[in-house]
């Protein structure tokens, strides 16, 4: 294959692949590589300003398989991705004679009041696992990973409340600006974003500088995508035979 195609149909590819990520669904954050936009934060109640255009936060559910009382890896995930939750095989003991352990993620329409001196930034989640048949306790054996969205504005970490009060949990936070915290959760409960009372929130320069890498590169590539185009159109219309001229 010639080289000026060859580097026409590389080009061809990206462009695809923009509009392949245009057109895709949101999708669990990624933490390195380009920042994909995430549409709006679901509230359960919005700002004043934001009512008019939110949309109701999803739960979440999966249910594992039990195998010699331990439960399967996996874990569950809200339907907007605003919450994740992930463990290896074996982090979660189920009762003998359990057959499945159903675990589920709840936005609280009620939830726990915020201690003083913090402010609950965004939805409290709700997270709990349970043996199946009878809705039996399971008990954590290991560490269960939890990622968290939280809205635009002041962030600093993820709280947990196991029904006696909330405490603030060691939180990473994802590079680049992505709105994203991960945590290392301690048991069931509830799960909230936290700031500290008249924290800051982040400049609009802030904002716009985290989606500069994503639109550039997107834009490159779409050009790249559109350059193809026109070579591969060139090069099969000089392909095309000349039509001789009959003799009369």
């Amino acid at each position: 294959m010639r080289a000026p195609r060859r580097a026409g149909l590389v080009a061809l590819a990206l462009g695809l692949l923009a509009a392949a990520l245009l057109h895709s669904k949101s999708a669990p954050p990624v933490f390195d590589g380009i920042i994909v936009p995430p549409e709006p934060y679901r509230w359960v109640s919005p700002p004043p300003n934001l009512a008019a255009g939110n949309k109701p936060p999803l739960p979440g559910e999966v249910t594992l398989p039990v195998q010699n009382g331990q439960v399967a890896g996996g874990g569950p995930q809200t339907g907007d991705n605003q919450v994740i939750m992930f463990f290896g095989p074996g982090a979660f003991k189920a009762p003998s004679g359990s057959q499945s352990v159903k675990c589920t993620i709840v936005p609280l329409t009620s939830p726990p009041a915020a201690p003083t001196g913090v402010d609950i930034r965004g939805n409290v989640y709700r997270i709990n696992c349970v043996a199946e048949p009878g809705d039996a306790p399971v008990s954590v054996a290991a560490i269960v990973h939890l990622t968290m969205r939280f809205p635009p504005g002041a962030f600093k970490e993820i709280q947990y409340n196991d029904g006696s009060g909330w405490r603030a949990l060691p939180t990473l936070r994802a590079p680049g600006g992505d709105p994203y915290a991960s945590v290392n959760a301690h048991g069931f409960g509830d799960y909230a974003a936290t700031a500290p009372t008249g924290a800051p929130g982040d400049s609009i320069l802030t904002i716009l500088g985290r989606y500069v890498e994503f639109y550039g590169i997107l834009a490159f590539v779409i050009i790249f995508g559109v350059i193809a185009v026109i070579q591969e159109l060139r090069r099969r219309r000089h392909r095309q035979p000349t039509k001789r001229m009959k003799k009369t």
